[in-house]
């Protein structure tokens, strides 16, 4: 598996290049193919450069090279227990992200942005 990480994971090191990124998400893509811990199954979102889980999670590459992982707010436990434990037992390198909701335009709002909304009284 050539998963490992391309940066630290402590904000330091290198930045990865768009080949790097494409292959980190390729090679965990080829990884999940019949996988049933990616309940919903697997797509590659090249436009968005990450790989969608059903439609509960999704992984990215982070701007230090470390695949990040963020769930639905609404993920079910248990799917999300299998998923991770999938990771660790593929000795799969990953960083959890914040978990995020999809707004009306079916655009994805991460807690961090609801929580500003709710501080400027938008909520």
């Amino acid at each position: 598996m050539t998963l490992s990480p391309l940066g630290g994971g402590q904000g330091e090191g290198p930045v990865v290049d768009d080949t790097q990124r494409r292959a980190k998400l390729q090679d965990l893509y080829d990884l999940a193919q019949g996988s049933e811990e990616f309940e919903g199954g697997v797509t590659w979102e090249p436009e968005t450069e990450a790989l969608v889980v059903g439609n509960w999670a999704f992984f990215a590459i982070d701007e230090i090279g470390d695949l990040a992982l963020s769930f639905h707010l609404d993920s079910h436990p248990v799917a999300v227990a299998r998923l991770t434990r999938f990771l660790v037992q593929h000795d799969v390198p990953f960083v959890l992200h914040e978990a995020f909701t999809v707004d009306d335009d079916d655009r994805i709002v991460f807690e961090s942005d609801t929580a500003s909304d709710v501080e400027d009284g938008k909520k």
